[in-house]
């Protein structure tokens, strides 16, 4: 019995100096050690082979110390975004209508312009469309309808410049082929509508 109770003091007694830190890395691996630093860079620990080793701060998820108390590294938190590169006035107007021809969309002045064009062409033979697609493409494009791509460069005015102007032309295309298309299937349909209706007389 007395032997059994030193063997179980003797247990007590090793556990704090066996207690070790464990360092979660980003990959899942778990490395035990003791920490002895941490820096924005590295994280400095002692191996159970009693080797002073280092880690890249960026690897170290998070470090679960012995005494039951967690830490997670603030380096994993999501970087901000870089800075967009300065360009020159050429390239980023140039860059702006680039960005435009793809991202712009100007949905309205095709389909407003196709629906006053077709529902006019028995009265006003789709002048009513030539009037609200020329309204509509003279109308430079609401800021919250650009869709710029890239926030960082709306505060470039040359890049802003070349993305509006090519909004601008992209709205008169989607006007005009509106237009072109309104007249085309309206009075096809006006005709139709007349040859059943004489039809039916």
């Amino acid at each position: 019995m007395r032997f059994i109770l030193l063997f179980l003091s003797s247990l007590l007694l090793a556990l704090p100096t066996t207690a070790q830190d464990v360092i979660l890395q980003t990959d899942g691996a778990e490395v035990p050690g003791k920490v002895l630093a941490i820096t924005p860079e590295r994280v400095t620990y002692v191996s159970a082979a009693a080797d002073t080793l280092q880690l890249p701060a960026a690897q170290v998820f998070l470090i679960r110390y012995a005494n039951g108390t967690k830490e997670v590294l603030r380096n994993l938190a999501t970087p901000a975004p870089a800075p967009t590169p300065a360009i020159s006035p050429t390239e980023a107007y140039a860059q702006g209508r680039h960005d435009a021809r793809v991202h712009f969309k100007a949905p309205g002045a095709f389909w407003g312009t196709f629906g006053a064009t077709a529902v006019s062409i028995p009265v006003l033979g789709g002048l009513g469309g030539l009037a609200t697609g020329t309204a509509i493409a003279v109308t430079p494009p609401k800021e919250h309808n650009l869709n710029v791509p890239d926030r960082q460069r709306q505060s470039d005015a040359n890049y802003m410049r070349g993305y509006e102007k090519q909004a601008q032309r992209k709205k008169v295309g989607k006007a005009a082929a509106g237009f072109g298309t309104g007249l085309v299937t309206g009075a096809a349909l006006w005709l139709l509508i007349a040859f059943s209706t004489i039809k039916h007389i």
